[in-house]
């Protein structure tokens, strides 16, 4: 009787543990389709109306070197942006683009200049919204 019952319970586990490894696959193929067939008005509009989109995006911008090496150099040459960045790069000589991101990022018109620039680049938004995962 005890082993009757062990081997059940092995079973039980056992079927569990495939069902939801099942599950977490097919969820996970499905966010990969999604991302792969939303056209850029559709990516847009996602990202221009989710503020846990953006922030994870902010993120990225942070800690991907790709993409915030591309979005500081866009700051440096942008008309708009390029004085703040200069003043912070002559105020920290050597400072590495990480800080600079940081400074952009607690920078809030700084930071809607970079947010622009990802929402207005199909590219670069859809790079952003697979490194986190949609």
């Amino acid at each position: 009787m005890k082993k009757l019952l062990f081997i059940l319970s092995i079973i039980s586990v056992v079927g569990f543990t495939s069902c939801n490894s099942t599950k977490s696959a097919a969820a996970g193929a499905t966010k990969d389709l999604a991302s792969q067939t939303m056209d850029y008005a559709g990516m847009k509009d996602l990202f221009n109306n989710s503020p846990e989109i953006q922030g994870k995006v902010q993120d990225q911008l942070l800690n991907n070197t790709a993409l915030r090496n591309k979005a500081t150099s866009y700051l440096k040459d942008n008309p708009d942006s390029a004085a703040k960045v200069e003043d912070f790069m002559k105020a920290n000589p050597g400072a590495e683009k990480g800080k600079l991101m940081e400074y952009v990022l607690d920078n809030p018109e700084l930071t809607k200049k970079a947010m622009d620039w990802v929402s207005s680049n199909p590219d670069i938004l859809k790079k952003a919204l697979k490194l986190i995962g949609m």
